[in-house]
């Protein structure tokens, strides 16, 4: 039985999700760095952003803590090392570093890098990747940290008929305004680089230091089996998420599936995991061959200081320029949503996998933009089942159908 190649910073023993949150700790911090206000890729499927900006994601104004822009802030990487000190007091021993847009255009971007892994701290970079040099991308592996780059199509030579249509469904799915062939091209030839150093290399068991991340829309549900399998036979880490109408993507609602597409895409892959020889699987949200537990022991920390509890629910909590992060962990949104076994609604309450804690209740994201953009109190967006969810009929108590999902 071969075993699905995993991002080795993901990697956390099950059996203490649930042990961390009953202790109001954390093993995992999510970094925003401090980038521009506009990201240098458009991507339509972008949680971040405004929905009221058509033309890219964006910060419609200023709207960080006491108008300080961290862009701007030379106090910044002084500041986020003190906050991730506080993290490391209270258990974090791995992160998560992305920025509001691409972290490449942060001018600390080494500096919080090098600080983590210093601490000790396993640490993993979120990028598009198409600003880094080869020097960049080596001395980022010689710094022992993994990376997830993009890629929404499978990788092919102009020969294959599908080629141009390749082109064109990344360049859409990243908005970005070169050529199509330019677009595609770049994003291979990052992949085929990150290899040649050597971050695909087999590292513990099953453990990978490199990761793609793909969105799953409209117009690429139908190559994404294909694009698995190939980097499954890389051994590169596959992250296959579900779009969210959050932020920049209520501009773009079109490009969402149903959940039946869904369901359907996810047996594909099994069956193609199953054939090949990979271990089974359970088929539920948000992602391929996976689960997601991250709100038991993960928060996210804005460039401002906010405190989110992850990308998907964009509620802030507190803000570390006025509160320790300690403190923070209080907040009574966040014991909601990391107690779900006491307040969860809906038919995740009653399902095997729940019970089981195989699942936390499907993408929390998921259920909190989808119940916020029907109108949906705080509340009920925080304990409502995941409607993406083949198994979900009944949301809430109330009896909201999970036809809310489109």
């Amino acid at each position: 039985m071969k075993t699905i190649p995993k991002l080795l910073s993901f990697e956390t023993p099950k059996e203490k999700y649930y042990e961390i949150a009953e202790e109001n700790k954390l093993l995992r911090l999510g970094l925003k760095v401090n980038t521009p206000v506009a990201c240098n890729w458009a991507c339509p499927y972008c949680y971040a952003g405004s929905s009221e900006l058509s033309d890219r994601p964006e910060i419609k104004e200023n709207l960080y803590y006491n108008g300080i822009d961290p862009y701007k802030d030379k106090e910044w990487a002084k500041k986020t090392k003190s906050w991730i000190d506080q993290a490391i007091e209270i258990g974090i021993n791995t992160i998560t570093i992305n920025g509001t847009f691409e972290p490449a255009t942060s001018p600390d971007i080494f500096n919080i890098i090098e600080y983590c892994v210093n601490k000790g701290i396993c640490t993993t970079l979120v990028t598009n990747g198409t600003l880094w040099k080869y020097d960049d991308l080596k001395r980022i592996y010689d710094l022992g940290i993994c990376v997830l780059v993009k890629l929404n199509v499978p990788m092919v030579d102009n020969t294959d008929e599908r080629y141009s249509e390749f082109c064109n469904i990344q360049k859409n799915l990243s908005g970005r305004k070169q050529d199509a062939v330019t677009v595609y091209e770049q994003q291979k030839k990052l992949i085929k680089n990150l290899i040649e150093i050597g971050f695909n290399k087999e590292i513990l068991d099953g453990c990978t230091r490199l990761g793609v991340e793909s969105i799953i829309a409209r117009n690429n549900i139908k190559y994404l089996p294909e694009l698995v399998q190939q980097f499954r036979a890389l051994n590169i880490y596959s992250h296959i998420e579900v779009m969210k109408l959050q932020g920049f993507a209520r501009n773009n609602p079109n490009l969402q599936i149903t959940k039946s597409e869904m369901n359907k895409l996810f047996e594909k892959i099994l069956d193609n995991d199953i054939s090949e020889g990979y271990e089974h699987w359970e088929i539920k949200p948000p992602y391929v061959a996976g689960t997601c537990y991250q709100n038991l022991i993960r928060v996210d920390l804005k460039a401002d200081g906010n405190i989110a509890p992850c990308p998907g629910i964009d509620l802030i909590m507190g803000n570390m320029n006025e509160k320790r992060l300690i403190d923070i962990l209080e907040n009574e949104d966040l014991k909601i949503i990391r107690n779900l076994t006491k307040y969860i609604q809906g038919d995740c309450k009653n399902c095997d996998l729940f019970k089981k804690k195989e699942c936390y209740g499907g993408c929390r994201g998921t259920v909190y933009q989808t119940l916020l953009n029907y109108g949906c109190s705080k509340y009920e967006c925080l304990v409502g089942s995941d409607p993406s969810c083949l198994k979900v009929k009944k949301v809430l108590d109330n009896g909201l159908s999970s036809d809310i999902f489109k």
